[in-house]
């Protein structure tokens, strides 16, 4: 009788877990497909306000002549609040004392989403110019406002034309204009960092340039690379200590970047 009693209850309960691990599938599955007419919105209202701010910015920039107050100014108080607003997602920063106005610097971040220069732009106090593929380039709207403002372009597969873009970037920074770059050069797929390309460290080291580290967090669970799905949630941006180029001359371009790369590890582990 006992075993009959304990057999049954085995049963019933092998069935009430799997019936609810069931129930929790079918919800996600239902979930998802319920944000999909919601994210066709988000995006299509994102996209109509991403060129409605690259026209305001390309007539700002005739009238002020200043690319990177005028990008500031757009990107931090125009284009980034409506895209959050409408993602539901929230920035969260810590470490904006750590930036300093008067000197111009390489800002490095890890690349996990799109949603990593969203929450950049809407948190950052100064006006950053991006080092981005080439490709961007060919985006209505976005491509001329990028031009315009004074973006800069790679080209990935011309080593020489790369080559003339990080010597632009170099001459930006020394005019005093900030640069940020993604060096792991693409989205991360999988959440894990890449390992750090060379070319921001080669601008940094020839130039006697600081870098500064950024770690992003959340922003791979907002929309996950190589998707459209947009979840709402709370990026965080951590800002890190400068690397002093006069402090860490004795490391060579390939180990700059692998230090910088493990500070921005240490900064996330840390958070």
């Amino acid at each position: 009788m006992k075993a009959r009693i304990s057999g049954s209850i085995n049963f019933y309960f092998v069935r009430n877990v799997f019936s609810y691990h069931l129930a929790r599938k079918n919800g996600a599955y239902r979930m998802k497909y319920l944000l999909i007419p919601i994210n066709i919105v988000q995006i299509t209202i994102i996209l109509v306000w991403t060129a409605v701010c690259g026209i305001v910015g390309m007539l700002l920039m005739l009238i002020t002549r200043n690319g990177q107050w005028v990008h500031m100014i757009n990107g931090r108080y125009l284009w980034s609040p409506l895209v959050c607003a409408v993602s539901l997602v929230r920035i969260k920063v810590t470490g904006l004392e750590k930036i300093d106005k008067s000197k111009a610097r390489i800002y490095v971040a890890n690349h996990e989403s799109h949603y990593d220069i969203v929450a950049l732009s809407r948190v950052m106090p100064i006006g950053l110019f991006f080092i981005a593929k080439k490709e961007l380039s060919k985006v209505p709207v976005l491509g001329q406002y990028m031009h315009v403002i004074g973006h800069i372009f790679v080209d990935r597969g011309n080593k020489d034309a790369a080559k003339k873009s990080m010597i632009s970037a170099a001459e930006k920074i020394k005019s005093g204009r900030n640069v940020i770059s993604f060096p792991e050069g693409t989205r991360s797929k999988t959440g894990e960092m890449g390992l750090f390309k060379r070319g921001s460290f080669v601008i940094a080291k020839e130039g006697g340039i600081d870098i500064v580290p950024i770690a992003i967090t959340g922003s791979g669970k907002v929309l996950k690379s190589g998707t459209y799905s947009i979840f709402p949630g709370t990026i965080h941006v951590y800002i890190g200590d400068v690397i002093n180029h006069a402090d860490h001359a004795q490391l060579d371009t390939d180990q700059l970047a692998t230090y910088t790369r493990d500070q921005i590890i240490s900064i996330q582990k840390s958070a």
